[in-house]
């Protein structure tokens, strides 16, 4: 009952945030919640604030001072908080307002790809206000669909759902193993853009690999549906600008040297996206979330093709 009720209310309360930010203006909403809010939340977040320095920690170890990693930490926290906001008035004002703030770079790599007609898998982090890409795309004449998994409550589903359609994303939610499977593969196999969030340890099926200064289960679905249906597999990131606007961009697909082993290809596949998320991830530090505990534990039962570890009983 306790579950039912605190969801009913957060579900309740967003959606009720979605109304009223149609006559708050934007710059508003930024003031009081990314400024002042943030200042303030900063201030308490020992916590969040303990979590998110031990993880740049792991990444950088020495080469930061603390000062540096504070900063990106507090830079990084502000980025939460303000793609919150950017997410939530998406919804109402992308056309008028969004669009025209958002470059997108790389157009011709899909264009090029989805001309092959395979579809294309799009991979991606939370990197920036990742939530932008999807309306992005389809302002430039693509479709593109999430996976939509780990939602703690169907009423959050539902309403994340109905956020990403009325600015042209979908969404695939997993529930059953069997309908989702058969739903990514309809989108692919219609010549559509799947896209997957691949920057979070997974607590079943990631397939172990180095991320960060840290071994992490990372998602294999891109990896999986680029042998099961040969869908080219192409990085895209949202960068938010100096300008205060943000670039989406997207690059050429990436090329795999593979064995025939589906196992060592998996990882091979995988090792290779977790670079790229990398290379964009210590580029852009501010901009990614160093706030969750969920990479810092590795729990799979995928053969593990790193040395020096252990594989996991079958």
């Amino acid at each position: 009952m306790r579950w039912e009720i605190r969801y009913w209310f957060a579900s309740v309360g967003l959606q009720g945030f979605l109304h009223v930010i149609r006559v708050i203006p934007y710059s508003w909403a930024c003031f009081f919640i990314v400024g002042i809010g943030g200042r303030i939340t900063w201030r308490f977040a020992d916590k969040y604030k303990k979590k998110m320095l031990d993880n740049l920690t792991a990444t950088y170890h020495a080469s930061l001072t603390d000062e540096e990693k504070e900063r990106i930490a507090r830079e990084s926290f502000d980025t939460m908080l303000r793609g919150f906001v950017e997410t939530f008035y998406c919804v109402h004002f992308y056309r008028t307002k969004f669009d025209p703030w958002i470059t997108l770079e790389g157009k011709e790599h899909l264009d090029q790809t989805l001309a092959r007609g395979k579809g294309a898998i799009a991979v991606s982090a939370h990197l920036g206000t990742f939530t932008l890409i999807g309306a992005k795309l389809s302002a430039g004449g693509f479709h593109l669909t999430w996976i939509l998994g780990g939602q703690p409550h169907p009423r959050l589903a539902q309403l994340w759902r109905e956020m990403g359609e009325k600015v042209g994303a979908g969404f695939i939610i997993i529930d059953s193993l069997f309908t989702f499977h058969k739903a990514i593969l309809r989108v692919l196999r219609k010549g559509g853009v799947m896209g997957f969030i691949c920057d979070e340890n997974q607590k079943q099926g990631g397939v172990p690999v180095e991320f960060l200064g840290r071994i992490m289960a990372i998602p294999v679905g891109p990896a999986v549906y680029h042998l099961k249906t040969k869908a080219p597999i192409l990085p895209v990131f949202i960068i938010r600008q100096e300008t205060g606007g943000h670039k989406v961009i997207i690059s050429p697909p990436l090329e795999f040297v593979l064995s025939g082993d589906e196992e060592q290809d998996i990882f091979t596949i995988t090792s290779q996206i977790a670079r790229v998320m990398e290379s964009y991830i210590k580029k852009y530090p501010g901009q990614w979330s160093w706030i969750s505990k969920r990479r810092i534990r590795t729990r799979t039962r995928r053969k593990t093709f790193l040395e020096g570890q252990p594989n996991p009983p079958s």
